[in-house]
Order: C-alpha cells, then structure tokens, then sequence
C-alpha cells in the first residue's frame, strides 16, 4: 500500500485522480459561477460548495498520505530546471489544494451563511458575518485558483514532455500500481 522509490501504489493512484477530477470539476464550477446571472450564480456555487465539501476529507488524505509517503524518486536524466520543476509543481499544487480547502469554507462562514452540502448537511458558521474578512479570504480563494491552474497547466506540460519527447514510463507510473 506503499509508495516505493520507482512507483506509487494504488492508494496513491486513486487519491491523485480522485483530487485531481475533483479540482478540475471545482474549477469548470467556480468559473462558470463568476460569469452567470445571479440565480444560476447561485445554484453552481451551491454544487460548487457541495462537491467541495463532500470531498474534504478525501482531498485532505490526498495531502496528508503525500506529506507522510513522500515521492518516488523523479528521474535523473532531466536538466536541473526541468528537476526543479518536477519537484516545486506538485508541492505547489499541494499547497494550492491546502489553501483553497481553508479558505472556502472561511469565505462561505465570513459571510454569515453555513456551508450547505446538497442540502442534506448544514454546516453552520463558528464566526458569523465578517465583510472585511471575506473580502480577504474572497482574494486568497481567486488567487488559490489561478495558482491551482497555472500549476496543473505545468504539470499537464511536463506530462506530455515525458509521453511525447521523452516517451518513458512515468505517466505509467501514475496509471499502474507498483507491485509488490
């Protein structure tokens, strides 16, 4: 179940594409909310929020099992900007993850409204309505995503680098569980 230094496991796998669909979902939402008329504004934030928040803790455990399992070892024959990358961009993607999963919630509760999930589950506000400071967390979400985008377009850069120019294993790596 446990990443070794020349593959990840299926634990790994399933966490990387279940948080990555997710994100990329999230953001399809959230961009679609900034351009829509107030009432379909609404009800994508709300399926926004909801997806959001119904994966939390798998998008938790995606950071948490990466923090603890550390990486497989990044191939060695690639320059050391290109080493650079492959080490900073999921790190950053990570980190990225971390700050909107902070600063989403924050943002709906600073708002004075409980974060509603399908509207099954009501989450309600530990801090009440706090304009100034849904204002900042509003700010730090808008940048988390374009950060989040910036970083999976390099990220999708350097997948297609090792499928089409260096056409070696490590898409692979992420496709198939090593085995024991």
């Amino acid at each position: 179940m446990k990443d070794t230094q020349h593959g990840y496991s299926a634990l790994s796998i399933w966490l990387h594409w279940l948080a990555a669909i997710t994100m990329i979902v999230l953001f399809v939402l959230g961009q679609a909310a900034e351009d829509a008329a107030d009432a379909e504004r609404k009800t994508l934030l709300g399926l926004h929020i909801s997806i959001a928040m119904s994966m939390y803790l798998i998008l938790v455990a995606r950071i948490g099992w990466r923090l603890h399992n550390g990486r497989p070892t990044l191939p060695s024959q690639q320059s050391k900007p290109l080493m650079l990358l492959a080490h900073w961009v999921p790190v950053i993607l990570l980190a990225g993850l971390a700050l909107m999963l902070v600063s989403g919630p924050i943002m709906v509760w600073t708002k004075g409204f409980p974060i509603n999930i399908f509207g099954l589950i009501s989450l309600p506000s530990p801090l009440g309505k706090m304009d100034t400071l849904h204002e900042v967390f509003e700010v730090v979400h808008k940048i988390g995503a374009k950060l989040l985008f910036f970083a999976f377009l390099l990220h999708i850069l350097g997948v297609l680098k090792h499928l089409v120019v260096d056409r070696d294993n490590t898409l692979k790596r992420m496709l198939v569980p090593i085995k024991k």
